[in-house]
């Protein structure tokens, strides 16, 4: 793949773990975000974010940038969608214009009341908080551009920020601590390590596959289940983890609990199997044992 990549959001889990695979590829890329990097550029500057695209001429366009606290997101519903969803208006209009590929990461906070079911990319989607309202309006304004690409996933990994612990270094932290523990047994995702997630969707962009697609895990697990495995895996204890209903606690926040996604359209573009839960574990293990 010649092709030229600006990776939005290059600090994040995603960007930092895309960065990495587009550098292994050879591919050329440049990484943008608020801070810490070469290119300091606010995704909601449209004027300087189009000067700088302007100046490195992309091929493609990868936006990972979120504002995904939900609390956050009930309180600053404003700010949120200018974060979320407001950007794509202009990525997407000027991506078409200029012939550029338009990658927008969404999510899987979609579904509610079905517990394991796998969603299609056609199922009717729950909007339960401003988080669910953001993206599935980024999503709208993606798809203004036919050729652009919307992918729904739920990702896992290690971002190595001390003060923001990704949920992976949460439960190991955690775990590792032998600190009390709540397990949701009603919590459903199809949670994909961020390298394996990495990986496949260059592959589908490399197909240039375009519209919504599911890329995820290919096997729905709960929290519980995620975590247990997790802790097998690492040798880690968990006789102070408590197993309890995540739909029977007060939320401050309303929540969709079915997550699941059907990754069988991706699978077919991809022509491999995208990877199930033990693989998952396997993967986050060995990155996390080997920074030991």
């Amino acid at each position: 793949m010649s092709k030229r990549f600006l990776v939005l959001g290059c600090t994040g889990l995603l960007g930092q773990a895309l960065m990495k695979e587009l550098h292994h590829r050879s591919i050329t890329a440049v990484g943008v975000a608020r801070k810490n990097t070469d290119i300091k550029v606010d995704v909601t500057d449209e004027k300087a974010l189009l000067s700088t695209i302007d100046d490195f001429q992309p091929d493609v366009i990868i936006n990972t940038v979120a504002i995904v606290d939900h609390s956050f997101c009930e309180n600053k519903p404003r700010l949120t969608k200018n974060v979320n969803a407001k950007p794509s208006i202009f990525l997407s209009e000027y991506a078409s214009l200029k012939n550029i590929k338009y990658v927008y990461i969404s999510t899987d906070h979609y579904y509610t009341g079905d517990r394991d079911k796998k969603h299609s990319e056609l199922a009717p989607l729950t909007l339960s908080n401003q988080y669910a309202v953001s993206k599935q309006l980024g999503e709208e304004f993606t798809l203004s551009n036919n050729n652009s690409l919307v992918i729904r996933t739920n990702i896992v990994g290690f971002r190595s920020i001390k003060d923001r612990p990704t949920f992976v270094e949460w439960a190991i932290n955690e775990l590792s601590n032998n600190s009390p523990m709540q397990l949701f047994d009603d919590f459903y995702t199809s949670s994909i390590d961020v390298d394996s997630f990495s990986k496949s969707l260059l592959d589908l962009i490399e197909k240039n596959a375009s519209g919504i697609l599911n890329l995820a895990s290919s096997q729905v697990s709960s929290k519980a289940t995620f975590i247990l495995a997790l802790a097998r895996r690492l040798s880690l204890a968990t006789n102070n983890t408590k197993t309890v209903s995540m739909t029977k606690l007060d939320q401050i926040v309303d929540r969709n609990e079915s997550l699941g996604l059907d990754v069988s359209k991706a699978e077919k573009i991809l022509g491999y199997s995208l990877p199930r839960l033990d693989q998952v574990i396997e993967n986050l293990a060995t990155e996390y044992l080997k920074n030991e």
